[in-house]
């Protein structure tokens, strides 16, 4: 008896046989789709949260107790004689809490980054992205476009909230170059500490090592300068320190650093840009070049 099966009921292995994609197609990970993951880790973390509320409070807070402190002078205070002057005086009650936020944005920055090596994520995101680059700029940008944007909305909370206490009135955002733009400048540098963070993290990949770097550069730095006499002799650490971070963002929206000299905006423009790409293009050596 012949038991052999006829041959239509024989598979057609070459037709039945499901086809896969192209390897390059298939389970290809975009640099959208790395945005969104970053994303997602960003928002799903408590720290997160609580450090933005943080900077939320200070912010607004220390606005606040400073359009008190200049309204509490009362007649003594010289009433503003150009619309340029009082959008000045507006602006650095506004932005004043940036000498301490500042901090802030590095801390965030940081964190998201050496969380990830602390709990072992980091294997994850590079198995997704092998090539490492993509993940690092994809965190540095989900990161500091956040903090842009968090931060104009702070300054326009502290500038609704000031606006009735100061002797000269609020913003006049009729005058953009005195008004919206120091506040543009004042957010964008914000947004770039956090990516210079980000930077010390994959570099460092130690929290509170980062943590002491990024602090050490952006605050203390600028400090430890004020310790040297302004003499000829050490005028070129005056100099050398206009171009810190924090000195260079101060010179574009409250006109003065903490130490050094001022800049003018294309000078203070570029430091602030070139010290996160600095520490970006160190991470990604390091990330390169390091296993996880």
């Amino acid at each position: 008896m012949n038991t052999a099966a006829p041959a239509s009921a024989l598979p057609d292995t070459e037709q039945e046989r499901p086809k896969l994609a192209p390897p390059e197609s298939r389970g290809r990970l975009s640099f959208l789709r790395l945005v969104r993951s970053e994303w997602i880790k960003f928002t799903t973390l408590r720290s997160t949260w609580w450090s933005l509320a943080l900077v939320a409070v200070v912010s607004v807070g220390l606005s606040l107790l400073q359009a008190s402190a200049i309204a509490s002078f009362g007649d003594d205070m010289p009433a503003a004689t150009t619309a340029e002057q009082a959008n000045a005086d507006a602006v650095v009650v506004i932005v004043f809490a940036t000498v301490l936020t500042q901090l802030l944005a590095v801390i965030i920055g940081t964190i998201n980054v050496t969380g990830e090596y602390s709990t072992g994520m980091i294997r994850s995101t590079i198995t997704a992205a092998p090539d490492r680059i993509r993940s690092l700029l994809a965190k540095a940008l989900v990161v500091s476009v956040t903090m842009f944007v968090f931060s104009l909305i702070v300054f326009a909370l502290a500038a609704l909230i000031t606006a009735p206490i100061l002797p000269n009135g609020g913003v006049d955002f009729s005058d953009i170059d005195s008004s919206l733009m120091p506040l543009l400048a004042a957010a964008l540098y914000l947004a770039l500490l956090s990516a210079l963070g980000v930077g010390f993290g994959y570099i460092i990949r130690n929290g509170p090592g980062a943590l002491a770097v990024g602090i050490g550069i952006v605050f203390v730095a600028p400090v430890l300068v004020l310790f040297f006499p302004m003499t000829e002799t050490f005028d070129w650490v005056h100099q050398l320190a206009s171009y810190l971070p924090s000195n260079a963002g101060q010179s574009l929206f409250m006109g003065s650093p903490m130490s050094g000299e001022a800049l003018d905006t294309a000078p203070g423009l570029i430091a602030i840009i070139a010290w996160p790409l600095a520490a970006l293009a160190g991470g990604i050596a390091v990330l390169k070049s390091r296993d996880a």
